[in-house]
C-alpha cells in the first residue's frame, strides 16, 4: 500500500457535530476500503490565504493514511460531494518514497564537492 496525505478545509460555520461526522466519513471512506489511517491532525479554525465561497476562515484538518487507488477515488468523490468542504487535496507522502529510496552520493552539496 502507498502512503498519502490529505488536506481538508472544513466552512467555518458548521456546528460540532457536522465537523465531526465529516471526521467521521473520512475515516470511515479510508478503512472500509482496506486502508488505515495512521495520523490525524486537527489545526482548527485558520484563515485562509484568499476567500472562497464568501469563507475567509475555515477548519483544517490533514490525514496521513495508507491505500490504494480505490479509496483516493472514492474519498474524491466523497469530498467533491460535501458541501461543508470548501477545498480538499491528496498527495503521495513522496517524503517517505524518497527517505527509502535516497542512495549515498546523490545529495546536491555532495555533487558540487565532485565537480568543482
Amino acid at each position: 500500500m502507498k502512503k498519502y496525505e490529505c488536506a481538508v478545509v472544513i466552512a467555518p460555520n458548521v456546528s460540532s457535530d457536522v465537523l465531526e461526522n465529516t471526521t467521521k466519513k473520512c475515516k470511515e471512506v479510508i478503512t472500509s476500503r482496506g486502508g488505515t489511517v495512521t495520523a490525524l491532525d486537527d489545526w482548527g479554525k485558520r484563515g485562509l490565504a484568499y476567500e472562497i465561497n464568501y469563507h475567509k476562515e475555515g477548519f483544517y484538518h490533514f490525514y496521513k493514511f495508507e491505500g490504494n487507488k480505490d479509496i483516493i477515488d472514492e474519498l474524491n468523490r466523497q469530498l467533491k460531494i460535501d458541501e461543508n468542504i470548501i477545498r480538499h487535496m491528496i498527495v503521495r507522502d513522496e517524503y517517505k518514497v524518497a527517505a527509502e529510496t535516497k542512495t549515498e552520493g546523490t545529495d546536491a552539496g555532495e555533487r558540487k564537492k565532485e565537480e568543482g
